[in-house]
Order: structure tokens, then sequence, then C-alpha cells
């Protein structure tokens, strides 16, 4: 037999024909419900391939809504990603796993409230001592706890916001005598990963009121390290949600000081590097972000291997750096991968699978901008609005944004069309995307009020948006303030100002004829750029062109003439690295250790300049 066809083993046989002899029969069903007394693993394995039959769906269903089932099977890591394509199969098959098991625990919980104020009968209650009351209460909460993790790493985090928040009202419940540390231990954990869910939901409101929680705590002494490192993780998470990035650093970096030590569980760790690093993306140390990211990933193959959801969110933070460093085609890469990965676990229809489609459409409209070949990247964003449009209400943020990267490829669409092709499409595409944009500028104001990246991030794209449809003193307008609150929050010097900067020169220069007012702002833009990116940043070509046609327009030829010649230079530069190939901060050694990382990273701290240019490559 070729031993390159990996025969299937005696087991995997096995229980392949098990499965397949089953059906709708009294006697195949009474089979089903006695496989809930096999170890989680085996059962595991058997649900799975229960799921791949849809005649057996609803029955599958019946046995994961149980939730002692389910809990049986949470306990085993190595029995979730089976599990995990369990519920996307039976999400396939419009079978509401997720739903019932959110209201079989929140019933369950709500049962137990009711019978411990009287509800039940009093031979009961008194048959129930003290410690069987705690012992009970405990595995309530490790169940709640457990399963709403599992529901937010599967990218349902309504549904986790309501069950961790049952768990809170227990666990605060508890009689303020009863094991206070270890009570307020596991009050903290549910608060952490209830800010988790809230701050990738974008409920902000709430997710405010748990950070006041947290921090109400977080100082308590005696609080272990690794779920101290969680709490600071969370918290950065929500500030990088909400675009506070100065705030996000900061709490990340003390994540990171709390898992310099050994004893911290691997995902925490992994966890707490990937946040770190792209808080560094944001404040624009990439050389600090790189070694991040990188021990991050290496770190996240090796204990998960390449086809886990842990990897897939590695994957997805990795392309946000090398989309961040000006490796587009390098980022585009690594998002479809991270796609693969996700909608192979997780199924179509999935939070997560179309948040992935939406950052790998953005990608892809950066990468596409100069060709013109948007129809891949708006395939991605309406892949991932389709599905939001299913899983979020209309007025969500996380909607608001798929619609604004909609928004951009329509905006680019419409002028190709525009240079092509005569007749009024383009208007109606330009239409499309003025509706898109004022959508989700109306909702980043409600989030984050005026004074938000997120906010200005909106102005500017009306500004272009206005630009493209000749309304030019309503695009001033629009990049003014996009600059004003940008430079306010992020300084002077940021990729952000630059970016917008650019913008308003490329209005000036070619449909308000400002020229001098735009050679100005051209010079700063490029300032900006050189100083992060360095000088075969992609960027750079539109500043080096809007120069040039300045100079032009000014009739000012020396000037012109040297901006070719940089232009030129640049096109050399841009050449060399249009391989594909990126070179590197720093090069990892398989048996990096973590401890290494962070001395390295810490060093890079105190060091003067830490914040300059990214690596130069495409």
């Amino acid at each position: 037999m070729d031993s390159a066809r990996n025969p299937s083993s005696l087991y995997e046989l096995c229980l392949g024909k098990y499965v397949a002899n089953l059906s709708k029969s009294v006697a195949s069903l009474q089979k089903i419900n006695a496989l809930r007394l096999l170890p989680p693993v085996i059962l595991a394995e058997i649900y799975y391939a229960i799921s791949q039959k849809a005649d057996l769906c609803e029955t599958l269903l019946e046995e994961l809504s149980d939730l002692m089932v389910f809990a049986k099977l949470l306990r085993f890591g190595s029995a979730r990603q089976k599990l995990l394509k369990c519920v996307a199969s039976l999400v396939k098959n419009n079978l509401p796993i997720v739903s019932c098991l959110t209201k079989r625990y929140v019933d369950y919980i709500e049962y137990r409230r009711w019978y411990k104020q009287g509800g039940g009968s009093k031979d009961a209650d008194d048959d129930e001592d003290e410690e069987s009351v705690r012992k009970s209460r405990r595995q309530d909460v490790d169940l709640g706890l457990r399963l709403g993790t599992f529901l937010s790493e599967a990218g349902w985090l309504a549904e986790s916001i309501e069950v961790l928040s049952n768990v809170l009202r227990v666990v605060r419940n508890v009689p303020s005598d009863e094991a206070p540390m270890e009570n307020l231990f596991t009050e903290l954990d549910c608060l952490q990963r209830l800010l988790y869910a809230q701050a990738n939901f974008c409920l902000f409101r709430d997710a405010d009121t748990t950070y006041k929680a947290i921090i109400d705590k977080v100082d308590t002494e005696g609080i272990p390290k690794s779920l101290l490192a969680n709490l600071y993780l969370q918290i950065s998470v929500l500030f990088f949600a909400r675009s506070e990035y100065d705030q996000s650093y900061t709490w990340s970096i003390r994540a990171l000081k709390n898992v310099a030590q050994e004893n911290i569980p691997d995902k925490v760790v992994i966890d707490v590097l990937l946040q770190a690093a792209k808080s560094c993306v944001v404040k624009r140390h990439f050389k600090k972000a790189n070694l991040l990211i990188m021990m991050a990933v290496t770190k996240t193959r090796s204990i998960y291997g390449p086809n886990h959801q842990k990897y897939a969110d590695a994957l997805l933070d990795y392309g946000f750096y090398l989309l961040n460093v000006d490796a587009i085609t390098s980022s585009v890469d690594v998002y479809n991968e991270a796609l693969q990965i996700k909608t192979e676990i997780f199924g179509n229809m999935n939070l997560l699978v179309a948040v992935a489609h939406e950052d790998l459409a953005y990608a892809l409209y950066v990468r596409e901008y100069s060709s013109g070949k948007f129809n891949t990247a708006r395939n991605h964003v309406e892949s991932a609005i389709t599905i939001m449009k299913k899983l979020v209400p209309t007025n969500h943020l996380m909607l608001a944004s798929a619609k604004r990267v909609k928004a951009l490829i329509l905006e680019e669409i419409a002028l190709d069309n525009m240079m092509l092709h005569s007749g009024t499409d383009h208007q109606e595409l330009l239409h499309q995307s003025e509706v898109l944009h004022k959508s989700a500028l109306e909702l980043s104001l409600e989030a984050f009020g005026e004074i938000n990246v997120q906010t200005a991030k909106h102005y500017g794209n009306l500004g272009r948006l206005y630009q493209s449809m000749n309304k030019f003193d309503d695009a001033e307008r629009m990049h003014q303030r996009a600059i004003k609150i940008k430079t306010d929050l992020l300084g002077a010097y940021d990729y952000e100002v630059g970016l917008s900067i650019g913008h308003l020169a490329s209005l000036y220069n070619y449909h308000m004829q400002k020229h001098h007012e735009a050679e100005s702002l051209y010079l700063k833009s490029i300032e900006i750029s050189l100083r992060l990116f360095g000088d075969s940043y992609s960027g750079l070509e539109y500043d080096y062109r809007g120069l040039c046609h300045v100079y032009e327009s000014l009739a000012n030829t020396d000037k012109y003439l040297e901006y070719s010649r940089i232009l030129d230079t640049w096109r050399i530069l841009r050449q060399e690295n249009d391989d594909g190939s990126k070179s590197v901060f720093v090069e990892l050694r398989d048996d990096t250790t973590m401890e290494e990382v962070t001395k390295k990273f810490f060093e890079m701290c105190s060091e003067p300049s830490n914040e300059v240019i990214a690596t130069d490559a495409t």
C-alpha cells in the first residue's frame, strides 16, 4: 500500500462505520444517547462525524443542548476544535444550538436562584447542606465561565455576554464571609471575560461599567499573575476598540510585564503578545511590534498547529502589522490564510468569519488602489456585510465598519467608471458611497463622540468622497476637521495625520488651485512618511506626483525636475522590493524564549529612539 496516502487507522474505520449505520430509528437514537458515557475526546469525534449527516443534526442538537454533556466536552481542550465544528454544522443547518445553550444555562441559573429563595420544597432544601450548596455553586460558575468563553471565542458575543452576566450575578450573591479571596478572584476572572466580549461586540457603555468594576479591585494584593495579565489585557482591548491608543498601549505593556515569568498559561502569553503587538503598531513602534508579533505567530503555530482558530487569530494580527508597515502583498496572503482557517472551523455564517472577510477586503482595496481591480475586494466586503446583517442589529458598529470599507471600494469603482464610460452609473455608486459613509459617521459620533480617531477617519473619508463628487468646499471642511482631531489626539507626526494632510493637499492641488498651500501640505506628508516608513513607502508616490503637478502649475522648472528625479528613484526602490520579500527588524531563533523576548522588548523601550522607520517592502 502507498504509505503517502495515510490510510485510516482501525479506530477511524470503526468510528466511520458506526456513524454510517446510525439513523433516526429508536435503536439508533438510544445508541446516540448512550454515547455521553464515553470519554470526551472520543465523544467529540463521534459527535463531529454525526454533525456531517444532515438527517441526524436535530438529534445532535438535543445531545449538545444538554448542559452536562456540553460541560463534559468543554473541560477538554483537545475536544474543543471538534465541538466548534459541530456547532458550525448545526448553525449551517439552521438549528439553534447557540440560543438553546444560552437559554438553558440562564434558565438553570434562574431556577437555582428561585430554589434558594424558597421556591423549592422545604424537605429538599433541608437535604442540601452548606457544603453541597457551595460545591453546586462552584460547578454552576465553572460551567458558566467555560460556556461564556466558548461562545465568545466562537464569535457568538451577545450570547456570551448573557451567560457571563448571569455568572457574575451568581458570584456577587455569595455571602461576603464565604472564601472572600477565592470569590474575588472568580469575580475578576468573570469580569475580564465579560469585558472581552463587550469590547469586541462594541457595547462600550456596558464595557465601561465592567472596566470600572475591575479598576475598583485590580490593585488587591495576591491576585495571581496570570489573572492580572488577563485583566490588563482586556482593558487594553477595550481602549484599542475605542481608538484610545495611548491607554491601550499602556495597559498592554502592564500585561506583558506579568507574562514575562514562568508558569503563565500559553494562551494568556499569546493573547498578551498579540495585543501588545497591535498596540505597538498603532503607536508606530514598528520594531517592537515586529518582535512581539513574530514571537506570537511562531509560538501559536508551534503549540496549536496551522489549522487552529488561535493560529488564525495570530495571522489576522500579523496581517494588520504587515499592512501597516507597507508589506501589502504579504498582508493579503496572510489575511487569506486566516480567512480559510476560520471558515473551515466556524462555517460561513459566523461573526468572526465576517470580520476576516472585512480585513481581507480592506487589504485588497489597498493593494489594488493603483490597478483599479476592486472586484475581489468588493466580493469579500459584501460577504462580510451579508453575514453581519443576519447576526447584528442594523445600527451596529461592526456593520458600520464593514460598510465604510464598501464605501471606499465603491468610490474607487465609480471613479474608474467615470474615466472609462459616459453615463450616470458612477453617480449612483458615489451616492451609495455617501449614504454608507454618513451612516458610519453617525454611528461613530454616537459611540465615540467627536474627538476620536475613528470619527476623524470618517470625516476624512467623506472629504475624499466629496472631492470625487466635485463638492470641494465640503471636502475641504471634512479634511480640515479630520486633521484637527487626529493632530490633537495623535500628535503632528502620526501616520493618520500624514494621510489626511496628503488628501487635503490633493484637493488643493488638483481641484481648488491652491498650489502654494498644496506644496506645504505635500512636504509635511512626505516628512511624516519618511520618518515612519522609509524612502520606498508606497504612499510616497502620490505625494511626489502631486508635487510635480504643483511645480508644473507654478512653472517652477527646477523643483519640477528635482521631484521628477526623486520619483524615479522611488520607482527603482519599489522595484527592488517588489518580490514580496520582507526584511525584518528582529530574527527569532526557533528556540527563542519568552524571557528573551520580553528582555529585548523592554531594552528597546529604554532606547532614546525606538519608533522610527518601518521596513521597506511590499
